[in-house]
């Protein structure tokens, strides 16, 4: 879908290309991706690893037929996100485990998928994540970051300024901002506008504008074209 900048006096400034996007946790039936996509949500994006903290992270277990229900809706441009196991009382696997185990999980299954994006958020209510304090937390994200380079996969960074503030103990914090964002800031505006700048980031490729859809199965999220 296109999108025009305009002034007050009706004047288009630019026009931009907009993919829009759907992203979910749950188990997503074919005909509600169809339906998305005929609604012109035309890149999808799986949650691939989960935090799983019980028995130390595992791959998602809609993944694999999430994926293959969009595949067979129609989707081609698919993503996978990350939701890594830490946390100081849980017996998490290596970081490097948990992205080997959604590369198998890759390989296994013929899966086609365009980035992982490292979902740095904090689950206080069930696992208590990044529980490491300001510094062993900006450590433990270098870590995962050092993993997932080595893997040599595409990813990039999700997060909002309230999670990153909240996990590294300042918006400033800067873990690698070469990285592309995808931000999550639920104001319903679908544009890329990083209305406040984080982790040395100033602009974004990717915004989560909302959590509510019609199926109730999606987030919305708007990325550059």
């Amino acid at each position: 879908m296109f999108r025009s900048l305009l002034l007050l006096s009706g004047l288009i400034v630019s026009s931009y290309a907009l993919v829009h996007a759907v992203d979910s946790a749950s188990l997503v039936p074919v005909a509600t991706y169809q339906k998305a996509r005929a609604e012109g949500f035309t890149k999808a994006i799986i949650r691939g690893y989960q935090e799983a903290c019980g028995i130390g992270g595992q791959v998602d277990p809609n993944f694999v037929p999430s994926y293959n229900n969009a595949r067979s809706a129609g989707y081609t441009d698919i993503d996978t996100y990350w939701f890594p196991c830490n946390g100081s009382g849980n017996k998490c696997k290596s970081y490097a485990t948990q992205l080997s185990e959604l590369a198998q999980t890759f390989k296994a299954h013929s899966m086609n998928i365009g980035t992982i994006w490292i979902d740095f958020e904090k689950d206080a209510a069930i696992c208590n994540n990044w529980n490491y304090g300001t510094s062993g937390n900006q450590q433990q994200a270098r870590s995962l970051l050092e993993a997932m380079k080595n893997s040599g996969f595409n990813f990039g960074i999700y997060s909002s300024p309230g999670e990153w503030g909240t996990l590294f103990g300042s918006t400033g914090f800067i873990l690698d901002n070469t990285a592309p964002l995808w931000f999550a800031t639920y104001n319903n505006v679908e544009t890329l506008t990083l209305g406040t700048p984080f982790g040395g980031w100033n602009t974004a490729v990717g915004h989560q504008y909302t959590d509510v859809s019609a199926s109730k199965l999606f987030d919305l999220s708007v990325f550059a074209h």
